[in-house]
């Protein structure tokens, strides 16, 4: 068993119902198994969602220096350069954040936070991405929603069911954001006007690389990270993540307590 272990089989564990000190052993072997195969996984993971993560914020960051080079406003370029930059930084910082708390649940810090001005701020950095597409975004803005969360993290979450939600809207459709709470729970609702997905697929959307069969220009792009991603900073809250087709498009609630 020991020899598998060593060689990669991350899975074995020892079989034992003893209660001497080699039943002791062994559970102290399974418990150092289990540990060292949590924190394997989530090195793995960071790598692929870095890959994932940082496409879009590169390439932005890349048409901002070619308009430092050839645009009139070169002051005004460079600012979009450096918004760009921070927005990298603060989007490693929340990839750094999701993996640690995956690995030591307990590391995550939660504090007070305005769930309405967050979500107002990651509708905005979407904006240009809706504009690219085609699409308009409609944020209903509520009054002042409080939620004790990680920034970052939440950060993640929502902006990336809001991009997958730019990605699949038509021409001239509406993407919805709508921020609402209760007594013991606060949500984000994120609806596009697209075709939605099959009904087989609504129980695998936050499954990491699932993807939905689909045609058109889109099709093949995407490593299906974005909602996985989505879904394990929501469980590192203790919170939730549905979805549902809201016929037109896909509806998703991301809600936190």
């Amino acid at each position: 068993m020991v020899d598998r272990f060593g060689t990669g089989d991350m899975k074995v564990r020892i079989a034992s119902t003893r209660r001497d000190e080699i039943g002791q052993l062994a559970t102290a072997f399974n418990a150092m198994a289990g540990r060292i195969e949590t924190l394997v996984e989530a090195q793995r993971r960071l790598l692929t969602d870095l890959s994932h993560e940082l496409r879009s914020p590169l390439t932005r960051l890349g048409l901002a220096v070619e308009l430092a080079r050839s645009g009139d406003n070169r002051d005004a370029a460079l600012d979009r350069v450096q918004r760009e930059a921070d927005r990298l930084n603060s989007m490693v910082t929340g990839l750094l954040e999701v993996t640690r708390g995956e690995a030591n649940p307990g590391a995550v810090v939660l504090a007070p936070l305005q769930l309405d001005e967050l979500t107002d701020e990651i509708v905005e950095d979407c904006r240009v991405d809706a504009t690219e597409r085609g699409c308009h975004l409609a944020f209903k803005q509520p009054l002042a929603v409080t939620v004790h969360g990680n920034p970052e993290l939440l950060r993640r979450a929502i902006e990336n069911v809001l991009r997958n939600a730019i990605r699949f809207s038509p021409a001239g459709g509406e993407v919805g954001i709508v921020v609402t709470a209760a007594a013991r729970e606060a949500s984000v609702t994120i609806r596009d006007q697209g075709p939605g997905v099959p009904a087989e697929a609504l129980p695998h959307l936050f499954d990491a690389f699932y993807r939905v069969a689909q045609t058109g220009p889109d099709a093949g792009k995407g490593y299906g990270l974005g909602l996985s991603i989505a879904r394990r900073a929501m469980e590192l809250h203790k919170g939730h993540i549905a979805a549902r087709n809201a016929q037109p498009g896909l509806e998703v609630t991301l809600s936190l307590p």
